[in-house]
């Protein structure tokens, strides 16, 4: 990644993570040190914020980079600006070099060496406008920060974060995983009616009956162990969807979803003898669609089937027959 596309990855990931109210990228020409920031309020700078500075360099962040970042977020909080921020997170894919690394390892020494060193590294580099020295008000805010609160975010801390991986999946197609084996309810539920309802009047179609509700259906010995086939299905394809949901981006599911629907659409509107038969040749097709994405190998044939009736169930479509 280049710099811009680090802070992107960042903000993403920081959307992803629990606490913030608001996620904001500010990299650019004036971004007073911040390029991320997590908002933990609505008074967003007024109240506490977190900064992820993004260091995206061929080695590790040295020691004089980081004072600079620092110093850079703290003076411009000492104008007033913001508040300091609550955490203040170096962000490095290549790390921090060691003599940083230890020296945030000891926040009173950190806190020392940007005083002292504060015109020979900060001092010049703030702004181009002019020096910066460090002056009463810059030193109250220096010596009011807590410095235990900077902290380097590594690689491995990235990875073990469950916020990052639905990026790695989006991004990088990484696996995702199998997702849980589904439990069907012995008795239906109120969010699976719709596609339940058109199902007993498809099977009163063919049985030339009607059916007064599906336990009614449960007990014909015709379709009966049909429509429990059919529930299955469905929340096969809910198990899959909630996991997903939950541990990929929208992106991938409304993909997957999309795959399968455009697989199976001409069949849906193709005519059909009766309702059943729609639904019998949909399914039969549903079950041999190979969509594309992280999900295709998790992807297995009750699954596409029990998506069709997720789009019955959502509105989406229709298993009646057309006149």
């Amino acid at each position: 990644m280049d710099d811009e596309e680090l802070e992107k990855f960042c903000r993403a990931w920081t959307e992803k993570k629990t606490g913030y109210i608001e996620v904001k990228r500010c990299g650019s020409t004036g971004d007073m040190g911040r390029d991320v920031v997590g908002f933990l309020t609505d008074k967003r700078h007024e109240d506490a914020w977190d900064n992820y500075q993004c260091k995206q360099y061929r080695k590790g962040v040295s020691r004089s980079q980081g004072l600079l970042a620092i110093c850079k977020v703290l003076y411009w909080a000492s104008q007033g600006h913001f508040t300091p921020p609550r955490n203040f997170y170096f962000v490095a894919p290549k790390g921090l070099a060691r003599r940083l690394e230890l020296l945030i390892d000891k926040p009173s020494e950190l806190k020392k060496s940007l005083i002292d060193e504060w015109d020979s590294i900060c001092a010049n580099s703030i702004t181009k406008k002019a020096p910066i020295f460090l002056d009463a008000k810059i030193k109250a805010a220096i010596d009011a920060y807590d410095f235990k609160n900077v902290r380097a975010v590594t690689i491995d801390d990235m990875m073990d974060d469950p916020a990052v991986k639905p990026l790695l999946i989006e991004k990088f197609g990484a696996d995702p995983g199998q997702y849980p084996p589904a439990t069907v309810p012995t008795d239906v539920q109120d969010t699976e009616m719709r596609y339940i309802k058109e199902l007993v009047v498809a099977y009163g179609e063919r049985a030339k009956m009607v059916f007064s509700d599906h336990d009614a259906v449960f007990a014909d010995a015709d379709h009966g162990s049909d429509l429990r086939r059919q529930r299955e299905r469905f929340f096969e394809a809910e198990a899959f969807q909630k996991f997903y949901r939950d541990n990929t981006s929208p992106r991938v599911i409304s993909g997957f979803r999309k795959d399968v629907h455009f697989g199976v659409v001409d069949r849906w509107n193709a005519s059909a003898s009766d309702t059943l038969s729609r639904v019998e040749a949909v399914m039969e097709l549903a079950g041999t669609v190979i969509p594309a994405g992280p999900l295709a190998k998790y992807a297995h044939v009750p699954v596409k089937q029990g998506m069709c009736h997720h789009f019955v169930n959502d509105g989406d479509m229709s298993w009646k027959k057309k006149q």
